[in-house]
């Protein structure tokens, strides 16, 4: 009886072992079944719910978990499929936009001369200089103020011509006389000065016959020393600070040369100095109107017509900003140069504007296209790579830009309107490798 009693007593136990297996082994079962989230740029990211990478902020997507049992790929595609031709991400997507988007350019420049107003001081007579009231360059001088006294045997001779003609009433030969001392420097004051006195002045004062800035004009140019190489392109902005940023300007747009000054230095002309008809004593510059210098390459050249509005934006000062046409447009290339000088007038009788200050000119239009993020666009040199979406996986292909704005891009008919493309092409490059992409 114990023995039966023992027997039955195992059995039960072997039954209730087994069936505590079965269960564990369901457990297991559902419990591998759960969901698990991941991050595509960081697989070490795990979480039991939908949410954002702690990391970098992208989807979670669910994790793929490998069966352990089923057929085997030969092919190994999956595996040996290059990380530049193909990339597996939950990012987003979004498809082409057409309609109108407000372009942007946006290109470098410099406040210049503006030649038109230089203005030479010449002497007049010959004689010696007794006197100079200007001796720095630089230094402000306005229309009718004194800048030398002279003694010149010549203007002594017009005044004594001028009082004996007074004298003996020849009416004609009188004002040819005033005619003859205004066209050697006279003004009409001194003109009545000494017929008033009747004596004749051995030094006469000179006065100036236009404002503005001291100087002594060279012909020769220097460089700004922020001109940069042309040629380097990207999507946006007018400066490149790095392959993630793009602009509608050139990535390094050359900045017209300032025209050479020599500033603080004593003028050539001394006291004492002898001076004969016709020579040049300094060089006036006037400010009141300076020009906004900017090149733009030959594909940019054509958005560029004389007449046209251009705003200008000094990037030092945000709030200093204008908007003037352009006047003059460079017919011809420098030796050396692929780009073109255009030329703005600017109004700066206040003199906010400076000589050599760095300025932005913007030129914006309405343009018709079909538009993506300028996100979704990666530059490779003078190429443009979108990630379209394949199944779940995404394939870089090329495609043609045509027109720049400040946020979208235009790449006309290089992709099927319906296509997805990712939102952000810079979180699927694998940046140890190049990408290959296809032709459409």
């Amino acid at each position: 009886m114990k023995r039966i009693l023992k027997g039955s007593i195992a059995v039960f136990l072997l039954l209730g072992l087994m069936l505590l297996g079965c269960n564990q082994g369901k457990m297991a079962s559902i419990e591998s079944q759960a969901q698990v989230y991941t991050c595509s740029m960081h697989p070490n990211i795990l979480q039991n719910n939908p949410g954002n990478c702690p990391i970098c902020k992208m989807d979670l997507v669910p994790q793929q978990v490998t069966a352990t049992h089923g057929s085997a790929d030969d092919s190994l595609n999956v595996l040996v499929k290059p990380t530049n031709e193909l990339v597996i991400s939950g990012i987003k997507t979004l498809r082409l936009e057409k309609g109108s988007r407000t372009a942007e350019m946006s290109l470098k420049g410099v406040i210049n001369y503006n030649t038109n107003n230089w203005k030479s001081v010449s002497a007049r007579v010959s004689g010696r200089i007794e006197r100079l009231y200007v001796k720095y360059s630089y230094e402000q001088v306005r229309k009718g103020q004194k800048i030398m006294d002279i003694y010149s045997p010549d203007l002594a001779n017009a005044q004594q011509e001028l009082l004996f003609l007074k004298n003996n009433s020849e009416a004609v030969l009188f004002e040819s006389a005033k005619k003859k001392l205004l066209f050697m420097g006279f003004t009409q004051s001194q003109i009545d000065q000494v017929l008033q006195s009747g004596k004749i002045s051995p030094t006469v004062s000179v006065y100036s016959p236009y404002s503005g800035y001291v100087a002594e004009y060279s012909s020769n140019t220097v460089a700004s020393g922020l001109s940069t190489q042309a040629g380097a392109t990207r999507i946006g902005s007018a400066a490149s600070s790095g392959m993630n940023e793009m602009s509608s300007g050139t990535s390094a747009d050359a900045i017209p040369s300032v025209q050479a000054m020599s500033t603080g230095q004593v003028l050539q002309i001394r006291e004492g100095q002898y001076v004969s008809s016709g020579q040049k004593l300094f060089d006036l510059i006037n400010t009141d109107q300076v020009w906004a210098e900017f090149f733009a390459r030959p594909d940019q050249l054509q958005e560029f017509k004389q007449g046209i509005k251009v705003s200008i934006q000094s990037l030092d000062i945000a709030e200093q900003h204008s908007e003037v046409k352009v006047d003059f447009i460079q017919p011809y290339y420098r030796q050396g140069v692929n780009y073109s000088l255009i030329r703005a007038n600017l109004s700066n009788s206040n003199s906010a504007w400076k000589v050599g200050q760095l300025i932005s000119v913007l030129k914006q239009s309405k343009v018709d296209g079909h538009w993506v993020p300028r996100s979704a666009v990666l530059q490779l040199g003078k190429r443009y790579v979108v990630f379209i979406k394949r199944n779940s996986a995404f394939v870089p292909v090329f495609v043609q830009v045509n027109t720049l704005s400040d946020k979208w891009v235009d790449i006309g008919t290089s992709l099927a309107d319906e296509q997805e493309i990712a939102i952000n092409a810079w979180f699927l490059v694998d940046t140890e490798s190049f990408i290959k992409a296809e032709r459409l």
